[in-house]
């Protein structure tokens, strides 16, 4: 299989924005429509569709960098509840986190999840992540902060 990420566009954010998390997980993230629409007017973040050859399976975001922290954010990050569980989760997150290391050259990622999502917190933690303390309640969905050291190295 073939994966890939693809900025949301003119020509797919229809498609992204129709992906789905299952009922039992929309209480911890805001929807691709908010999500497309905060990079859009903020100018300061990615949105991009996850694919599979030329099957649209998830969608993130990631930006808000700090060239002075050496950082940035993985904002969002969600796999339509027709395609969860089957691996796509832990498949696409090394792709991202490159992705984002070769854009902004960033060290460190912080990411914040609703404190109730268990699942994606131990996913996260299986790729390094430590939660630091914070919460960010920055946007509609406030959640804890967790942060991991990149290990890539140019």
């Amino acid at each position: 299989m073939s994966l890939h990420i693809r900025e949301v566009t003119k020509e797919n954010w229809r498609a992204v924005v129709a992906l789905k998390v299952s009922e039992a997980q929309s209480e911890f993230i805001e929807s691709n429509a908010f999500s497309i629409l905060e990079t859009e007017i903020e100018k300061n973040g990615v949105s991009v569709g996850l694919y599979d050859e030329e099957t649209l399976v998830g969608y993130a975001m990631y930006g808000w960098p700090s060239r002075r922290n050496k950082s940035a954010w993985f904002d969002r990050f969600m796999i339509d509840q027709q395609f969860q569980g089957n691996g796509y989760a832990k498949r696409f997150l090394p792709l991202l986190f490159q992705t984002m290391y070769e854009q902004y050259g960033c060290e460190t990622i912080y990411l914040s999840l609703h404190p109730d999502n268990s699942g994606a917190q131990k996913l996260y933690e299986a790729f390094g992540f430590r939660l630091n303390g914070e919460v960010d309640d920055a946007g509609p969905v406030s959640g804890v902060v967790m942060e991991m050291r990149l290990g890539f190295s140019d």
